[in-house]
Order: C-alpha cells, then sequence, then structure tokens
C-alpha cells in the first residue's frame, strides 16, 4: 500500500497523527510519502490534517484511493471535506459522536504522544509538585481545583505547576491559586522528561463554563451540568501514565474510559472532589505508586499506541472491502 499524508499544519496533533504515524506505516511495510500535493493518483491512502484537507480534490483525481482526515474539525469551509471524506481519524468518543452527523466512518486514534517510559518511585517527601500540561484554555477554567489548592496550601507544602505554550497563547492569569505558588514552564517535547517527570499529581482538569437553567418536572439545582470541548480527548492521560505519575481528571466520558476511579486515578466534579482526591495522593506514597501503576497497565495492554494503530489498520483494510 502505498500512502501519501499531506499537512503543513503543526501541532501537537501533526506529531502524532503525521510524525509518529508515519513511522508506524513504514515499520509494517507501507511506502509512506509526506507532502505530494499534485500526484493523487499514485496512492492507495491518502490522509490530511483538517486544516489543509484536499479530500475532494483528491478523490476526483482518484476515485479508487481511501482518503481520509486525521483529527477532523467542523466550520463552514471544512464541512464539505468532512462529508465527502471515506473515513475521519478521531481523537476520543466525545468526537466521534459529534462527526457522526457528517461521516459515518469514524475510527478512535488516540493522540497518544510518543513517550519514553519511566520508573518513578513515590516516595515521602517535604514538597509535593501537583501539575498539569496541556494548553491554556484549561487553565483558565479552574474554579474548583485552584480553590481546592489554595484550600490544601494552609495544610501541605505544595507547589502547583502548569506546563503549557506560553509563547503562543501567553502567560496564564485568569483563576490562578491566590496562596498556592504557581510555576509557569514552557511546553516543547523535553518538559515531558524535564519537567513533568517531577510531578507526584498530575491533574486533568477539563470543564468549560456553561450558563444553565432548571426547569421542568424532575429537575433539581443540585444536579450536573457538565460542558466540555467536541474534541475533548484522553490524550493528556498518556504521558503520565507512562512516567508513572497517579492523575486526579474531571470526570469526562473518555476519562473514564481508561481511569477506573480509586483504582487507577480518581475522577472529580466539585471543589471537594478535587481536595478529597488530592489530599488522599499527598498522604500516600504507597497510593501514588499503586494507582500510577494500575494506569500504566491498563493503556499498555488496552489502548497502548501500538494496539491503536493495529486496530487503525484493521479499519483500514475493512473499508477497502467495502
Amino acid at each position: 500500500m502505498r500512502i501519501v499524508i499531506n499537512t503543513n499544519y503543526e501541532s501537537a496533533g501533526t506529531k502524532v497523527c503525521v510524525d509518529d504515524l508515519s513511522i508506524k506505516f513504514r515499520n509494517a511495510g507501507f511506502e509512506v510519502i509526506r507532502n505530494d500535493w499534485k500526484n493523487y493518483q499514485n496512492y492507495d491512502l491518502i490522509l490530511f490534517m483538517s486544516p489543509d484537507s484536499e479530500v475532494i480534490k483528491a478523490k476526483k483525481m482518484n476515485s479508487k484511493a481511501l482518503v481520509g482526515i486525521m483529527d477532523p474539525k467542523i466550520t463552514i469551509k471544512r464541512r464539505p471535506e468532512v462529508e465527502k471524506a471515506d473515513f475521519l481519524m478521531v481523537t476520543s468518543l466525545e468526537q466521534k459522536d459529534f462527526f457522526l452527523k457528517y461521516n459515518k466512518n469514524i475510527v478512535i486514534y488516540y493522540m497518544f504522544p510518543e513517550i519514553k517510559e519511566s520508573v518513578k518511585n513515590h516516595i515521602k517527601k517535604d514538597k509535593i509538585i501537583i501539575g498539569y500540561h496541556g494548553n491554556r484554555t484549561h487553565l483558565d477554567y479552574i474554579s474548583d481545583l485552584n480553590k481546592a489548592l489554595d484550600k490544601l496550601f494552609n495544610k501541605y507544602n505544595i507547589e502547583f505547576w502548569a506546563i503549557y505554550n506560553i509563547k503562543k497563547s501567553g502567560k496564564w492569569k485568569k483563576n490562578l491559586p491566590k496562596k498556592c505558588p504557581v510555576k509557569h514552564i514552557q511546553w516543547s517535547q523535553e518538559s515531558y522528561h524535564n519537567y513533568l517527570v517531577q510531578f507526584d499529581i498530575g491533574v486533568i482538569p477539563a470543564k468549560i463554563p456553561a450558563k444553565f437553567f432548571f426547569k421542568g418536572f424532575g429537575l433539581k439545582k443540585y444536579d450536573y451540568f457538565i460542558r466540555f470541548k467536541y474534541s475533548t480527548n484522553p490524550g493528556r492521560i498518556y504521558p503520565f501514565s507512562q512516567l508513572r505519575i497517579p492523575v486526579v481528571a474531571d470526570f469526562m466520558p473518555s476519562y473514564c474510559q481508561i481511569i477506573e476511579d480509586g483504582k487507577s486515578g480518581f475522577l472529580v466534579y466539585s471543589q471537594e472532589g478535587w481536595y478529597n482526591a488530592l489530599e488522599k495522593l499527598i498522604l500516600s506514597p504507597e497510593l501514588r505508586n499503586q494507582m500510577s501503576r494500575n494506569l500504566k497497565n491498563y493503556i499498555d495492554n488496552n489502548c497502548s499506541p501500538e494496539i491503536n494503530f493495529q486496530e487503525l489498520l484493521r479499519f483500514i483494510e475493512n473499508l477497502k472491502k467495502l
């Protein structure tokens, strides 16, 4: 099978979907070309990152090839591309459900970056580092987590480290903890092993604000009301798992698929939930070791990059038979 992967889009997603995936295809025995925008007739599989996809053009030039979009986005300009693609590679259950209205052929391919695993032994220590990695958007809305951090800081020697792209999005200033010290770290591929590996506990917030009204029979003001991005995905869990760092996460659908609450991490929603989970992990290095080990074992045995790649190959082979 001859494959071309086309994109000029640079992102963390491109690293996984283009750079890392190209290596996996080649290791599986396929010929892979990067960025051939003129000779679509020469390929059996044509893949694009969403922002610069040419699905319609490629299919006109080569009706026999399978043409897919990786990490699709929905805009007025991109919608025809999404609808005409032979398949979509999405990053989560949330993204799959959203795009089913536009395309029925969808495969989940987790955006797990290549991380060299590290054996971390959690021990009792004076200062506990609680850390985050990801985009700044989630930091701007951690109103429950930041209050929990401040409350914990009154009892324990903790520090919060935030790894994000400061150069691209600017420095995080909204909803910072008022008491707990914060260390801002510029994201880079090296930050996983230079900084993230030093975390004692990883946090994965994902909620974003939403206005809501309780109206109608059976609805209570205490009911849950959760808003999250349609592209929410478990990609931020993976580096923590490979570096043996226990996690506390908002209970999003795809997080609940991977984290078993109380065994391989904690799933929370409220300020009290964040406080309770973080305190348990602060107090017990044994629990940090146990949960981080369980999380890594689950991912390695159920949804590792290699397992995910084999599922992608089976998906593509089944599409070719249709």
